[in-house]
């Protein structure tokens, strides 16, 4: 015999709560694979963004790869990868936290209906998006005055 509407709800209700904290762990270490990977590009972006050729004492570059290069060359490895502590701090924690609150929201809406439709996995993502993007924000500031400092 099959099982009713509120079984299978609550074994939804119970797999969800069972997933909270490997959701958040999951995203932490997906944060700190991309930043590990990505943040030389995140330097050059960064340095890109802040020169606007006014102040010649800043170091100038022709295109992405020219400024690896120089960062490189001039800075060393440490130039590719300034403002990495932070970033990971960031990531990691923000990453962590976006799915934890992701998760949460979910379990929430599934109280009141068997199966969650797009405009509820969309919702969830926008309240886990704002409540990290506001705990996270000062963070971010401070990464970036680091990528700059040469």
């Amino acid at each position: 015999m099959g099982r009713s509407t509120e079984e299978k709800t609550m074994m939804v209700l119970r797999s969800v709560n069972e997933w909270h904290w490997e959701n958040a762990v999951a995203g932490s270490l997906a944060g700190l694979a991309t930043v590990t990977f990505t943040h030389p590009l995140d330097v050059v972006r960064t340095r890109f963004q802040v020169n606007d050729g006014r102040v010649p004492s800043l170091p100038s570059y022709k295109s992405t790869p020219h400024a690896i290069f120089s960062i490189a060359r001039n800075e060393g490895f440490r130039g590719l990868y300034s403002g990495f502590y932070p970033a990971i701090l960031g990531s990691t924690v923000s990453w962590g936290l976006y799915f934890f609150f992701y998760s949460k929201a979910k379990e929430r809406y599934l109280k009141s209906r068997e199966k969650l439709s797009p405009v509820h996995h969309l919702a969830a993502a926008a309240e886990a998006g704002g409540l990290v993007s506001s705990l996270a924000l000062e963070n971010w500031h401070i990464i970036y005055y680091l990528q700059f400092l040469i």
